[in-house]
């Protein structure tokens, strides 16, 4: 039997692995909340505010909320690498 990641619709409707499903990803991302002041607030969307403790609990729990900061992560840490090189 093989193990397969959980998958999502993405805007069009298309599915797509969750990103937050790998391991490594979700080492860095929650490396990358913990060095966060433990006062740190973030804005997800209208009116959602969640600590830093709430937000590693998103991506450890895979939740949609956790899965848009990990895409949003990895899509800045490309843009860096990008910038550097």
């Amino acid at each position: 039997m093989t193990d397969k990641k959980p998958k999502k619709k993405d805007g069009q409707g298309r599915y797509k692995e969750k990103i937050v499903s790998n391991q490594d990803v979700k080492s860095l991302v929650l490396a990358r909340i913990r060095v966060l002041s433990p006062d740190t607030m973030i804005a997800i969307g209208s009116g959602v505010d969640l600590s830093r403790d709430d937000l590693g609990r998103e991506v450890e729990e895979e939740t949609d909320i956790g899965e848009v900061f990990a895409e949003i992560q990895m899509e800045w840490l490309r843009s860096f690498k990008k910038s550097i090189l």
